[in-house]
């Protein structure tokens, strides 16, 4: 047996005291003596990273084929073919119907004697715009009433709609501006795709600049007609300038994204391609094809007058804009004048019911611009 010294026992129980608290602290701070745990391998961070890859990628490349899909179209369907086409030759003097259907038109009655081939430059640098200018009197003697055309999709102010609304109004004493818009006919080619009114809007604006800095037309004598693709444009322009007095919108569009869609499925492409082309021509074409729309002719209306008409089998612009139209305007209680014409398509009217049309149009014109 062995005895420890008093001195002895005293540092052993000393050293098992300090090895009791320092199992406390370690309980306490919940560290007890496990062995650290091992580092993930290089694996599992592969096999992690892989997994992230993937994911990012069925997010990605289908938003891009999407997109990449929009794109393609937007650029087939918005193609702007500037030029005159088959209206070339047509001029204010003498002009032809190209529609097989009629063109045995007689469209003599709507020639005019006098007529100027002027530019006019557009608020958009760089960009001149090919215009006829019809004054009443050649000799200008004041001031007179005046209606600024604006064709539609592909056409050009050489199209015998606008030439018959040329002669119509200039015969009832109306001096007539018809304008390429840009990427169209004459005027200066852009980019060579519409912008369904979202751009060409500034080139209206232009003319109406034009009309009051050059020729003297006060603001309370200026009015606008379009038709398809032009009215459009002629919406949007009547919503953002004021000085317009009086509107004609024939065969137009109310929604952008309902005649974006529309014309997809006209083109046999699905109908949910839509946002795709919109965000395609925002994003790789810098177009903003939904904004400003044509509900601003509606909503900054005030008090002036809207005339609309459109054709019951019209089926390039499905009707139904022409009732939300009728609706839009009852809800903000425009002064607005209706005319449906039953059994016609598109910009129909101007042919089969050529002596209603001109009457309708001039009446409005007269009454809301002299």
């Amino acid at each position: 047996m062995i005895h420890l010294s008093t001195a002895e026992v005293a540092d052993t129980t000393a050293i098992e005291a300090d090895e009791d608290i320092d199992s406390v602290v370690e309980v306490v701070d919940g560290v007890e003596t496990k062995p650290d745990p091992e580092p993930q391998s290089a694996g599992f961070t592969r096999r992690r990273k892989i997994l992230l890859s993937v994911g990012v990628a069925l997010i990605v490349l289908p938003l891009a084929a999407y997109l990449g899909v929009g794109w393609k179209i937007y650029t087939t369907l918005a193609y702007a073919d500037p030029g005159y086409g088959d209206q070339e030759g047509n001029l204010p003097d003498g002009f032809n119907v190209t529609w097989d259907e009629y063109s045995d038109f007689d469209t003599s009655p709507y020639e005019v004697d006098y007529y100027e081939n002027v530019t006019i430059a557009s608020r958009t640098a760089g960009i001149d715009l090919d215009c006829w200018w019809i004054p009443v009197d050649e000799l200008e003697q004041g001031p007179a009433p005046t209606v600024v055309l604006v064709h539609g999709l592909r056409a050009s102010k050489a199209g015998y709609r606008m030439l018959m609304v040329a002669g119509m109004l200039n015969q009832h004493g109306f001096n007539v501006l018809l304008i390429d818009l840009r990427d169209h006919g004459q005027s200066t080619v852009e980019d060579g795709r519409v912008s369904i009114g979202t751009k060409e809007y500034i080139d209206v604006m232009s003319g109406v600049d034009w009309l009051i800095d050059e020729r003297g037309i006060p603001e309370e004598m200026i009015g606008l007609w379009g038709n398809s693709m032009g009215a459009g444009t002629a919406a949007i322009t009547f919503g953002q300038d004021q000085r317009i007095q009086a509107l004609v919108l024939d065969s137009g569009y109310l929604d952008l994204a309902d005649i974006v869609r529309e014309e997809l499925v006209s083109e046999g492409y699905p109908g949910w391609l839509g946002p795709a082309t919109v965000w395609a021509a925002f994003l790789f074409g810098g177009e903003a094809l939904l904004d400003p729309s044509p509900h601003s002719a509606f909503e900054n209306a005030g008090d002036r007058p809207i005339f609309i008409t459109h054709g019951t089998e019209d089926d390039r612009v499905a009707m139904h804009h022409f009732e939300d139209m009728l609706e839009l305007s009852a809800d903000l209680d425009v002064n607005t004048t209706s005319w449906l014409v039953a059994g016609t398509g598109h910009t129909e009217a101007i042919i089969t019911h050529h002596e209603e049309y001109e009457q309708r149009i001039t009446d409005f014109f007269i009454a809301t611009l002299t």
